[in-house]
């Protein structure tokens, strides 16, 4: 029943959400993936017949914090990696490419958005927020690649943030565009919408 499964992994046309995601990694030679789970947590075994090279990270707290603390079991994985929101629906698989040398989020160039934004300047993020306009403005997609040296930094600031007042209610994406964005310069790497 669609209300008690979660949404990575809905069926669209036939295939799971998550299956997109993963089958795009594989493709691009990305063998390596962990997946954070919490809410109803055994339905993700079934994702272990088609694919046994998944290993899970489980978070105890999906319940009580915000996406952050799915980051924070996973902060030791994110040098060389990429982070994907799971319930995002594909469309073009080539957008997930093997080799990056620099750590970058996924964005939609928009005129004008109500949703989240960033603002790039010199192909630069420097600002996270909800809604805006202008020739700076990107509708984030939930797709972020870090390089190694990021990934370290990225290991502690999350939990720094984390164990700040009111941390838990952050978005793990905040500990390097908002909270910590001194710590990083991480660039925009455009998509269109019919990517995503």
């Amino acid at each position: 029943d669609l209300f008690n499964t979660p949404k990575p992994l809905v069926r669209v046309h036939g295939i799971r959400i998550i299956d997109r995601l993963i089958d795009a990694c594989l493709e691009a030679g990305i063998h390596e993936i962990y997946i954070v789970r919490g809410y109803l947590s055994e339905l993700f075994d079934q994702l272990l017949y088609k694919y046994p090279m998944i290993r899970f990270i489980e978070n105890p707290a999906y319940n009580e914090a915000n996406n952050i603390s799915s980051a924070l079991v996973a902060r030791y994985m994110l040098s060389n990696a990429y982070v994907f929101e799971a319930d995002l629906l594909l469309s073009n698989p080539g957008i997930i490419k093997k080799y990056h040398y620099t750590s970058n989020f996924l964005g939609i160039r928009k005129d004008r958005s109500d949703d989240w934004i960033v603002r790039v300047k010199d192909g630069i993020i420097y600002e996270e927020t909800v809604g805006g306009e202008g020739n700076d403005v990107y509708q984030m997609v939930g797709i972020s690649y870090w390089d190694e040296e990021d990934g370290h930094k990225l290991s502690q600031d999350i939990q720094d943030v984390y164990q700040s007042p009111g941390g838990k209610e952050r978005y793990w994406e905040q500990v390097p565009l908002v909270y910590r964005k001194n710590h990083y310069k991480v660039e925009i790497r455009e998509c269109l919408d019919e990517d995503i």
